[in-house]
């Protein structure tokens, strides 16, 4: 069995006064050869740039499953705070260690496993959590200070376009600020939209702020087009942010809550301005008048978020396109399309790729798809018994496989505990326990894993067992419904059939894009 290593930086600035991870580490180094431990036992887990308030961190989450697997027999970290600013969080992580009889020391202070020591232990907590706070408070109240007595602007990831950031200050860059003057003309007198401003700008060869990518994106513009602080407005301490504790995004990071503080508590300090008010005031105007005219305020779209793009998977959008001018009215006719988002994508620049799709006229494959339902609905019966083999047909199988996954489940914990008594015999190495505990641990976590996936599909069978009398009254419903009053249904009549019936159409072109495929509960069909 191994010593663990636990050491930990929040940022770069605690990369100095002993604090960096090489110095942490040769701290708990020197403290294990004090121990009389071979360092070559030693594991070392370095977690940077992380906080101490999350107990969610990569190299913490592996120590504790090393620890829960049995390959770690001491712990050493050069103080309390190190593991977590959080007493809750700390306790929660010496409880485990505790468990699994991991025998836990620190560097800087002495923690002994007695009612007296983790007394001491959690006042030591508390104090470090409380100074945590107080360190936040104190940071808060200096930036806020810096910024309304010292009119300083706070550090940002990327200074605004048009301007760079020197020494606290917003100085104009005046080869962007020719950029944002254009942008506003654009949009306020030549009307332009943010996608044909977007290819301009490219045209031209300005480059966005960030320069990782050259395309200019839809909320790049929009944002230039909104911000006070081309009319020399720097808005601070406008919204709050707090992570929600155990929650993570899609990518794997914190997740995030940011809500906008009471105008009362904004600071606004003067900048340069690149843009006049008035213009600025305009370009709102115009923003108000482009937000009326967007989308369809007459059109309903039936197929509106159950529509899937079999090229690129997005979801598509449902807006309207503008026909030819009426030569006898003089009226610009506009009619309602369902597109995929990626034909024509909110980015601007030579990285961006185009779904292979073209739009589709809804009124056309609305009309097709509520044929097709007609179509459906006059067999309820197959309409039943499709729905009971998609989702009852396999149940058998699935109540099989799990009995399956826990008998392996069942074998690969014995076979475990045998291995541990063999070590405690001497029959094998502490190497050879090692070795094969991860051979044992890996297909432990794949066979959980599929045990639980086999346990949810289970669960979600269960459930569309028990709304099958459900369903079957729904069909009815809907069955009486079309043949009393079939021409005469409201579009939420239509939609809540629709919601009912089916899960999602996918639509894919083929290669001259003038055929379509459409899929609807794994039926092909083609709308020509």
């Amino acid at each position: 069995m191994k010593t663990g290593i636990y050491v930990r930086v929040s940022t770069g600035l605690q990369a100095i006064d002993g604090y960096s991870l090489n110095s942490q580490e040769e701290l708990c180094i020197e403290k294990a050869k004090q121990l009389n431990i071979d360092t070559e036992d030693l594991v070392v887990y370095r977690e940077e740039g992380v906080s101490g308030e999350d107990i969610d961190r990569p190299q913490l989450n592996k120590l504790r499953e090393d620890v829960s697997h049995g390959l770690i027999k001491n712990l050493i970290c050069v103080h309390p705070d190190r593991l977590s600013r959080d007493l809750t969080d700390k306790l929660l992580v010496c409880r485990e260690l505790q468990k699994y009889e991991v025998e836990l020391v620190f560097v800087d202070t002495e923690f002994k496993n007695t009612p007296e020591g983790q007394l001491f232990f959690n006042m030591q907590s508390s104090i470090a959590q409380y100074e945590l706070a107080l360190i936040k408070k104190r940071t808060t109240r200096g930036r806020l200070e810096a910024v309304r007595k010292e009119k300083k602007v706070m550090p940002m990831r990327v200074a605004p376009y048009g301007y760079d950031l020197i020494d606290s200050k917003l100085v104009i860059n005046e080869e962007e600020a020719i950029f944002v003057k254009r942008i506003y003309d654009w949009y306020i007198n030549e009307k332009l939209t943010l996608r044909e401003i977007g290819e301009k700008l490219y045209k031209l060869g300005a480059i966005p702020k960030r320069k990782e990518s050259q395309n200019w994106s839809a909320s790049s513009i929009r944002r230039v087009l909104s911000s006070p602080i081309y009319i020399g407005k720097y808005v601070y301490n406008k919204r709050k942010s707090k992570k929600i504790k155990g929650e993570k995004t899609a990518s794997g990071y914190s997740k995030i809550e940011r809500t906008e503080r009471d105008s009362a508590e904004w600071i606004v300090i003067d900048v340069p301005s690149i843009i006049e008010e008035n213009v600025f005031n305009q370009a709102q105007e115009q923003r108000m008048k482009n937000t009326k005219k967007s989308g369809n305020q007459k059109y309903n779209y039936l197929l509106k978020s159950i529509l899937r793009c079999g090229h690129c998977g997005r979801i598509y959008q449902a807006t309207t396109y503008t026909g030819r001018r009426n030569k006898e009215t003089g009226e610009i006719t506009k009619y309602p399309v369902y597109r995929c988002p990626n034909l024509f994508p909110k980015k601007y620049g030579p990285e961006v790729e185009r779904c292979n799709s073209r739009s589709i006229r809804a009124d056309l494959l609305e009309n097709y798809i509520w044929a097709l339902i007609l179509d459906l609905l006059n067999s309820p019966n197959e309409i039943i018994e499709e729905y009971k083999d998609n989702y009852l047909g396999s149940i058998d199988e699935v109540e099989i496989s799990i009995k399956l996954f826990e008998k392996n489940l069942s074998s690969k914990n014995n076979e475990r505990e045998r291995i541990k008594q063999l070590f405690v015999k001497g029959f094998i190495t502490e190497e050879e326990v090692s070795k094969e505990f991860n051979r044992i641990n890996k297909e432990i976590s794949y066979l959980e894993f599929e045990l639980k996936k086999y346990k949810e599909y289970r669960q979600e069978c269960n459930r569309h067992m028990e709304d099958e009398q459900q369903f079957k009254q729904i069909i009815t419903n809907v069955t009486q419904l079309l043949e009393n009053h079939s021409s005469l249904l409201s579009f939420k009549e239509k939609r809540f059939i629709l919601e009912h019936l089916i899960d999602e159409i996918g639509l894919k072109f083929e290669t001259d894009l003038e055929t379509v495929n459409v899929t609807v509960y794994g039926m092909a069909r083609e709308f020509p």
